[in-house]
Formats: structure tokens, C-alpha cells, sequence
């Protein structure tokens, strides 16, 4: 009965595995925009970082693009959080590098 349950559990959890986000799909301008504004909607930075993170789990973004949304947070603590988050779905990760350098400094 073990066996079976486990192989269940198993084939339940492979198709979870195939939606990974590997940036084959980048975030367009205009939902860019929406999420901005359902960001700006909140006034908790926690709340933002679960709008944003539901949405890098599916999509990738570029650096310009992660600098916009940055701008929404309100405390420097969030801003970081981010930051490391996003580093993970970045397209243009040569970017990104510059800009925390710059940030850095």
C-alpha cells in the first residue's frame, strides 16, 4: 500500500516539475504595468513580494523592467529581498550584475 501511495504522489508531482520557470517566457510591457499596479494597490511590502513572486514563478523579466518594479517597495530591506529573488529570472543577467554593483557603491 506504501508503494502505491508513494508512486501516486509521484506522478501527481512530475508534471509540477515540467512548469519550472526556465525563461522561455518574458514578461511583456503591458503586464509589466498591470503588476506594477496591482503592487502599488498594497500597502504592505509583503503583500507586494507575493504579487511579484506568483508572477516570476511563470514569467522572466529583464533588468529594466526589475528596476521598475524595485521602485514600488517601500522599505530598503524589501528592495534587497527583491533584488535576490529576481536574480533568478533575470534575461539579461550581464545587466543585472551591473546594476548591483552600482547599487553597491
Amino acid at each position: 500500500m506504501k508503494k502505491i501511495v508513494i508512486y501516486i504522489i509521484i506522478c501527481l508531482s512530475i508534471p509540477l516539475f515540467s512548469y519550472s520557470n526556465d525563461c522561455n517566457y518574458v514578461m511583456d510591457d503591458s503586464r509589466m504595468e498591470r503588476i506594477i499596479q496591482q503592487m502599488q494597490n498594497k500597502q504592505d511590502d509583503n503583500k507586494k513580494m507575493n504579487i511579484i513572486k506568483t508572477y516570476l514563478q511563470r514569467l522572466c523579466l529583464s533588468t529594466e523592467q526589475m528596476s521598475k518594479i524595485l521602485n514600488t517597495f517601500g522599505s530598503k530591506e524589501a528592495q534587497v529581498e527583491f533584488l535576490a529573488y529576481s536574480k533568478n529570472y533575470i534575461t539579461d543577467i550581464e545587466n543585472y550584475n551591473k546594476l548591483i554593483a552600482k547599487k553597491n557603491n
